[in-house]
């Protein structure tokens, strides 16, 4: 559980300062940058994670 903790507040520590950069690109550029940029830095990541977890679980289920 305490692992759970870690790794929520590491996700806030990450996701407020690439939220705020994500916002001042749209507001430099345009608001397709923004969305870009937010898929890179936020949902790629992600997916990324969600992947890896899931075939270390399989793998360590085996």
């Amino acid at each position: 559980m305490g692992m759970l903790y870690v790794a929520f507040f590491g996700a806030i520590l990450y996701l407020v300062p690439v939220t705020l950069l994500c916002r001042r690109v749209a507001i430099k550029t345009t608001a397709r940058m923004g969305w870009a940029m937010a898929f890179l830095l936020i949902v790629l990541p992600v997916i990324l994670l969600t992947t890896g977890a899931m075939v270390d679980a399989a793998r360590a289920g085996a």
